[in-house]
């Protein structure tokens, strides 16, 4: 065997024992992710991920205390989110908040799911972290379901 034929089947086979781990995905991108547990209306727990807060709405509660249409506004991600096909995270921003859950935007089927859960009416507070790249379109999503009196503002 000649000297560049052992090199190559070197290379290959050190190359073939390589495991290259899948990089962060950046800000802006969109990494599939899949459903390990819907927990209410804006948090969800995915493998891989753990629990994921969704990224500047905030939904009634159901726990510790049910709210008002709390049972209502996790239902109704649940079922989002249940049934989707294909599920993206998109980090904006801090990747965590203060009780270490992972912060981003969720993409149900190429959809916006805090847009979507907005337009129902489910949305009752803001939050506002470090970067907010969708804030635009919660906030017409919000001033929608108001002027259409669904969710919270029947």
């Amino acid at each position: 065997m000649s000297k560049q034929v052992m090199i190559v089947f070197g290379l290959v086979l050190l190359l073939n024992g390589c495991v290259i781990p899948n990089p962060t995905p950046l800000v802006g991108e969109r990494f599939p992710i899949s459903l390990q547990q819907c927990i209410d209306g804006d948090t969800a727990r995915f493998e891989s991920i753990g629990r994921v807060r969704f990224l500047y709405i905030d939904t009634p509660e159901v726990y510790p205390e049910m709210e008002l249409l709390g049972q209502e506004a996790a239902d109704f991600t649940c079922q989002l989110l249940e049934n989707a096909n294909t599920i993206f995270i998109e980090y904006d921003g801090a990747r965590e908040d203060q009780y270490g859950r992972t912060l981003g935007w969720i993409w149900v089927d190429d959809v916006l799911l805090q847009e979507v859960i907005t337009q129902a009416g489910y949305v009752d507070y803001f939050f506002e972290y470090e970067n907010v790249k969708y804030k635009q379109r919660i906030i017409k999503a919000y001033n929608e379901a108001k002027k259409n009196k669904v969710g919270l503002f029947k």
